[in-house]
């Protein structure tokens, strides 16, 4: 029997997953501190403290992989926390440095809950794989109209001039 989804899992997932797919483009992209990352940097940090602070709401607290997943939701906090007060104290060595290494976490968080087939995603794929694969597209769009909308928005704010 498939464990069920509640709004706050569900929520939980998609808010990773979007965060999963904007962190390559702000690590990536060349310019950096442009109004254009600052969008997205505040969107994917907002989504990776949703994540976190949400993820102490369900699941259990018995085992040595829940323990494990408490404590990465905790540094998770503390992590983009700390690299928001660095980038706003100027320190950007240490607000990349704390950025690059959450979005690697939550790299190794999605890996661990796509590989163990138990887990709901692998599970709800395993039995709705059309339903599944719809979301993922979803998730995809999403990312890809944040970092769109960032970009218009960013463009659009080029081509008028600060005098208009």
């Amino acid at each position: 029997m498939l464990e069920p989804w509640t709004v706050l899992i569900a929520s939980h997932a998609v808010a990773a997953s979007v965060a999963l797919l904007l962190g390559p483009f702000q690590i990536l992209r060349r310019v950096k501190g442009d109004p254009v990352h600052v969008l997205v940097g505040r969107i994917w940090a907002g989504l990776m403290l949703y994540v976190a602070a949400g993820s102490f709401f369900f699941g259990g607290y018995g085992g040595g992989i829940d323990l494990f997943l408490r404590a990465l939701a905790t540094w998770t906090l503390i992590s983009v926390t700390v690299s928001i007060v660095q980038a706003r104290r100027g320190n950007i060595a240490a607000h990349r440095g704390f950025m690059v290494g959450t979005w690697f976490g939550l790299v190794g968080a999605f890996i661990g809950v796509v590989a163990v087939h138990t887990r709901r995603v692998p599970s709800w794929f395993e039995a709705r794989p059309l339903l599944m694969s719809l979301i993922a597209v979803g998730i995809v769009a999403v990312a890809g109209a944040v970092v769109g909308a960032a970009l218009a928005r960013y463009r659009a704010d080029r081509v008028k001039g600060p005098a208009d």
